[in-house]
């Protein structure tokens, strides 16, 4: 039964509770965002933080409810307790993340979270114990404003990609025949604004290949919204027999973290197409004037410069001349070989050492104290150690096998370097002893010179000689290419060489390296129609397939035959006499202002107009030409990575990939590596052997 007093002392509670404010106990919530500009596009982890009383919270109720717009963003994630509550702590904050993008940039705000808790609102005093009274609340966070930043100025081929993605470029096989179909896949993959990517950019492919249907696109779904996979497969079917390059494939994105556009490629792919049951599918067609590059049925002949022929030699003297051919030639062999002997002697250089010694020693003793007599014994330390055959330039006293000898470096060390060093007045007495027991190296022997490191390298010349005066026209085809090499080298701006070396190497299916050297003849000498035609066919072939400006231009529509006028050096050189020559007219027309001449201030301003005029042609033609205008110009004929450093770091680790027949100019040197600057500013380094330099020898 219960007392009177407790009855009333639980009713005067009740009375009080039901009377009192309904409070959240200070709970709060507010969203947090990484500490750093946040960019359009951008995918960053949002947090929303709710701080709560740990002894009047009790749980939370149903989900949370919150409207993302104008934000992009993930479901949330389940509630977590950031830190349990120290000790004696009253405070702990219960948070939900997810990942979110804005779209727009400017002053985004978020609207306000709810969240249904069930808090402690107060507590009936029971007398022996104390009953805690909780209902359920509707908490809403604070609002939040994020400034979002716009993207800088993009550059061509953006198609709005933010975030870290990657390209790949795969085919089902790199070898098939004529008329059968391969799937070509571009692949691009990553964490980012998947909502705002319009699309990839398009692929270019030789005409020798028929594009069937329209390219398939199929998007794989990751683990979140900003997470995904699209490949695009486009069908191709070959129509001609070769080795063709499939172009790499680049994407412009924008990457949050370091605020800069970058490019991220997937490298050119090779494909050998082997003929097909019926042959090629393709047939030539002829040839216009405005496109030369259509006829692709044969190469080109060589180029040949202009000279006089001598008349045939008489009877008597051709015998003779053939006569004296074996026997000059092995004379001469047997000359190189006795001097290629005498050359790779081990003990040439001793025997001149000890011969050395020897007029030292005898010299020291009549020199006096001083200079004359240091640099004598500098002298005799530096022959020394070529008549012991060290290899060392400053050896030790104990690198000797003699203990004389080294106990006279020893002093002789001494002498020059220490503070107050002397010579024993025995030293030359015992050097020259030692030098005579020691005795001369062994004398050279003729007879080396038959031993066969000696004789083979001019014996593989004679063969070859002979060879080709066996084989005449079989071994000219193959031996032209080695020989128009070389005679590149020698004169970089000979276009008819080049182009020469060009058929040679497109005869031999190197397509890439006869397109690197059509180029560059062609661009040497653009009027000559034989060479357009070779640059526009070994391009085709070798999959040159690259944006105006990365490439040497090709001269298809009237404004590259308008171009090709002139060489970009000629242009260069006429662009500074129409310079000096608008000068010249302004100067005139000046000169009409001071002293008024009849017809002169009007002649000068239309020179200076005409020199205008035809600057502006120079400026367009040199555009269109690009970095191949400056002396240091260079061609990439293979597909390759460029590095940051001149260090061989694995292929896939470069940030640039440069397709094949890529332009740039080198800038910097290193041992056998170059750097190279491309047109749109990127630069990296590069083997030596992989560059064609289009006006001077590599250097």
């Amino acid at each position: 039964m219960v007392s009177l007093p407790r009855l009333a002392g639980v009713l005067l509670g009740l009375a009080a509770l039901w009377g009192a404010p309904a409070v959240a106990q200070g709970v709060t919530g507010a969203f947090e965002a990484p500490a750093k500009p946040l960019w359009a596009g951008e995918v960053f982890e949002l947090t929303l933080a709710w701080t709560v009383d740990w002894n009047t919270f009790g749980n939370l109720e149903g989900d949370l409810e919150w409207a993302s717009e104008p934000l992009v963003a993930e479901p949330w994630g389940a509630p977590a307790l950031r830190s349990p509550p120290a000790p004696g702590a009253s405070r702990a904050v219960i948070e939900f993340k997810t990942r979110a993008m804005a779209l727009q940039p400017g002053l985004t705000p978020l609207s306000p979270a709810r969240q249904v808790m069930r808090l402690q609102t107060g507590v009936v005093d029971m007398e022996e114990y104390q009953r805690a009274i909780t209902e359920t609340r509707t908490i809403e966070s604070e609002p939040r404003l994020f400034n979002i930043r716009p993207l800088p100025a993009a550059p061509p081929g953006f198609t709005g990609a933010v975030g870290r993605f990657s390209v790949t470029s795969t085919v089902e096989a790199e070898e098939i025949r004529v008329g059968e179909s391969l799937t070509w896949t571009v692949t691009l993959s990553g964490t980012g604004n998947w909502p705002g990517i319009r699309g990839l950019p398009a692929r270019q492919v030789s005409r020798d290949f028929e594009v069937i249907g329209e390219p398939e696109l199929a998007e794989d779904e990751g683990s979140g919204l900003f997470e995904r996979t699209l490949r695009e497969s486009v069908v191709l079917v070959p129509q001609r027999a070769g080795r063709y390059v499939l172009s790499d494939f680049e994407m412009v994105i924008f990457d949050p973290r370091t605020g800069r556009y970058e490019r991220v490629r997937a490298p050119a792919l090779t494909l050998d197409v082997l003929p097909g049951p019926h042959g090629d599918l393709l047939a030539s067609e002829p040839t216009s004037p405005a496109d030369p590059g259509e006829d692709e049925a044969r190469l080109p002949p060589m180029l040949k410069g202009e000279g006089a022929a001598l008349p045939p030699p008489a009877g008597a003297l051709w015998t003779a001349a053939l006569l004296a051919v074996p026997i000059a030639l092995g004379g001469l062999w047997g000359l190189l070989a006795l001097w290629r002997a005498y050359r790779t002697d081990p003990y040439r250089i001793a025997r001149a050492a000890h011969r050395r010694l020897t007029a030292t020693l005898a010299g020291l003793g009549q020199a006096p104290d001083g200079a004359q007599r240091r640099r004598a014994i500098r002298a005799w330390q530096a022959d020394s150690a070529l008549r012991w055959r060290l290899g060392l330039a400053a050896p030790a006293p104990e690198a000797f096998a003699d203990p004389r000898w080294s106990r006279l470096w020893a002093e002789a060390d001494h002498f020059l370097y220490a503070r107050a060093g002397a010579l024993p007045a025995d030293w030359t007495d015992r050097a020259r002893q030692a030098l005579s027991e020691l005795g001369p190296p062994p004398p050279f022997k003729p007879a080396t010179a038959l031993r066969r490191p000696n004789l083979f390298p001019m014996a593989a010349g004679l063969a070859g000689v002979i060879l080709m005066f066996l084989c005449g026209p079989t071994l000219a085809q193959d031996m032209s290419a080695p020989a128009l090499r070389q005679s590149v080298a020698e004169s970089p701006r000979d276009w008819r060489a080049r182009h020469n070396l060009a058929v040679a190497l497109a005869a031999q299916d190197r397509w890439e390296e006869a397109a690197g050297h059509a180029a560059i003849a062609w661009v040497q000498q653009p009027q000559d129609p034989q060479l357009q035609r070779l640059w526009l066919m070994t391009s085709a072939k070798a999959g040159y397939s690259l944006e105006p400006g990365a490439s040497v231009p090709r001269p298809r529509d009237w404004r590259g035959q308008a171009m090709a006028i002139a060489s970009p050096a000629l242009w260069r050189w006429i662009l500074i006499g129409l310079a000096w020559l608008g000068a010249a007219g302004l100067a005139a027309a000046l000169y009409a202002r001071y002293r008024p001449t009849p017809y002169l201030a009007a002649a000068g301003l239309t020179l200076a107009s005409l020199a205008l005029a035809g600057s502006a042609v120079c400026v367009l033609a040199l555009s269109a030409y690009g970095v191949l205008a400056s002396d240091r110009a260079v061609l990439v004929w293979g597909a390759g990575p460029l590095r940051s450093l001149p260090v061989d770091t694995p292929v896939e680790s470069a940030e640039i990939q440069l397709a094949g027949g890529s332009v740039g100019r080198v800038d910097k040197a290193y041992l056998g590596w170059r750097r190279v600057r491309l047109a749109d500013g990127r630069a990296g380094w590069t083997r030596q052997e992989n560059l064609l330099w289009v006006w001077t020898a590599p250097n």
